[in-house]
Formats: C-alpha cells, structure tokens, sequence
C-alpha cells in the first residue's frame, strides 16, 4: 500500500542499498540530500531511483541529477 508521503519520498541506491532520502536546503540556499540520521549524502554517492517531479529542478542544483543536453539535429551512426 502506498502512501502519501511515498510519493514525495526520494529513493536512491549506494550500489548495495535502497536509501529513503530527504531534500533539505543549507544556510546557503544550495539543496542537499540527508539519510534519516541526519547525515549529507554527496551527488556522487548515490544514483537517484526515484523523485518526486517537484524537487527535480532542486535536485539538478545540487548535482544529484545530471542536466539534459539534447543535441537538436538527429545523430546516426550509421555507415555510409
């Protein structure tokens, strides 16, 4: 059963384990992750599994989501 708070809840992975993190914002205003104990997770730390689309832009702030570069031209690597 999922719940509310589920849906706003981040999700991220160490490589061994599923972590539920929590987006706080420092003294300076920058965005940050922080396990239940309180502790900083650093961007490259963790790959984000899930987020809730609200704090996508927070995210990419603080470096835990990669910005989106799309070339505009299509790209084939095909041999001519």
């Amino acid at each position: 059963m999922q719940t509310d708070t589920d849906c706003a809840a981040i999700f991220a992975s160490d490589g061994a384990t599923i972590h539920r993190l929590q987006l706080c914002t420092r003294a300076d205003g920058s965005p940050v992750l922080i396990d239940n104990t309180g502790v900083r997770i650093a961007p490259w730390e963790v790959e984000l599994l899930r987020w809730p689309p609200s704090d996508e832009a927070a995210l990419r702030r603080g470096g835990y989501l990669p910005l989106r570069r799309f070339a505009p031209d299509m790209w084939c690597n095909c041999a001519d």
